[in-house]
C-alpha cells in the first residue's frame, strides 16, 4: 500500500504528516518506525494523522517515533498548516490532540499561535530542577554554559531515573541571557534523543522561568531550530492560564511512501 506523505518541519522539529479523513491510514508501530528512519525512510521526530472529529475542524493523532502516542506542541503548528493546505480551514482552527482542544491561529506573517491547557501546578524538585505538565510531561533544568552542556547524557539519566519511572519524561535544560531571553535544548521522550525544537517543551520552560526567575509574559525562546514565543496569564504563584506558544512552521515537501 502506498501512502501519499507531507514534511514538515517547525523550528527544526520535522513530522510525517498523513491525512486520514478516510481511515484507511494503518501504521503499525514498526512502519512508524520505518517511515521516521533517517536513512532508510523519510525521516522525522515523529508522525501526524490528521482525522476526522465530531467536535472539531479535525483531530490530530501524533506518534513518537518508537509508536508512542503523546502531546506535540510544534506538531499542533504542524498541523494546523497542513489543515489549511488541504482546504480543511481558513486561518483559525479548532482541533483535538492527545490532552484535549485547543485552538490555533494563522497569522499575518504566516506564524501560528496555538492554545494549551490550563497548568495548575509546578513541581520543584531541587534548586535548579523543576517539572510540570503542558498537555506532555516536561522536566526543567536551569544550567550554566548551555551550548557545551551534554544534554544526550543528562538527559538519558533525568528520561529514565527512577523519579520519573515507568513512564519517564522528556529533558529540558535552560539557560537565561542577561536580556531575560531564554534559551533551551530537549532530550525527548519518545525520540530518544535531542531535538531541535519542542513547542510543549518551550511552553514548561517559560513558565517554570516565570514561576522560578520571574521572567514576565511573554517569554521569547530561542532553540537550536529557531524562536519561539510563549505568553500567558498567571493568576496565582503556579498556576498558569490563557497559555500560547507562537512559531513559524514549513512545508517542506510531498511524497509517497510504500509500507514495508
Amino acid at each position: 500500500m502506498t501512502i501519499r506523505c507531507y514534511k514538515y518541519q517547525a523550528t527544526g522539529n520535522d513530522f510525517i504528516l498523513v491525512d486520514n479523513r478516510q481511515g484507511d491510514a494503518l501504521f503499525s508501530d514498526s512502519q512508524i518506525d520505518a517511515v521516521c528512519d533517517r536513512r532508510f525512510g523519510i525521516g522525522a521526530d515523529g508522525i501526524i494523522f490528521l482525522e476526522n472529529d465530531p467536535a472539531a475542524d479535525f483531530r490530530m493523532v501524533y506518534h513518537n517515533r518508537d509508536g508512542s502516542k503523546s502531546f506535540c506542541g510544534n506538531g499542533c503548528r504542524a498541523a494546523v498548516h497542513f489543515a489549511n493546505h488541504l482546504g480543511l480551514i481558513g486561518t483559525r482552527a479548532r482541533f483535538m490532540a492527545h490532552d484535549g482542544m485547543h485552538e490555533a491561529e494563522i497569522l499575518p506573517d504566516g506564524h501560528i499561535r496555538v492554545s494549551l491547557l490550563d497548568v495548575k501546578a509546578i513541581e520543584q524538585k531541587t534548586s535548579k530542577d523543576f517539572f510540570v505538565n503542558t498537555g506532555t510531561d516536561h522536566h526543567v533544568r536551569f544550567v550554566n554554559q548551555l551550548e557545551t552542556y551534554p544534554v544526550e547524557e543528562e538527559g538519558k539519566k533525568i528520561r529514565y531515573g527512577d523519579m520519573y519511572k515507568p513512564r519517564g519524561t522528556n529533558a529540558n535544560f535552560v539557560e537565561i541571557g542577561g536580556d531575560g531571553k531564554v534559551s533551551f535544548r530537549i532530550y525527548e521522550r519518545g525520540v530518544e534523543s535531542e531535538t531541535y525544537s519542542s513547542g510543549s517543551g518551550a511552553t514548561a520552560c517559560a513558565l517554570v522561568a516565570s514561576f522560578a526567575h520571574h521572567i514576565p509574559s511573554p517569554v521569547h525562546l530561542s532553540a537550536r531550530g529557531g524562536n519561539l514565543v510563549v505568553d500567558f496569564e498567571n493568576p496565582s504563584p503556579g498556576t498558569f492560564s490563557r497559555i500560547h506558544f507562537t512559531g513559524p512552521v514549513q512545508l517542506v515537501f510531498e511524497t509517497h511512501w510504500s509500507l514495508p
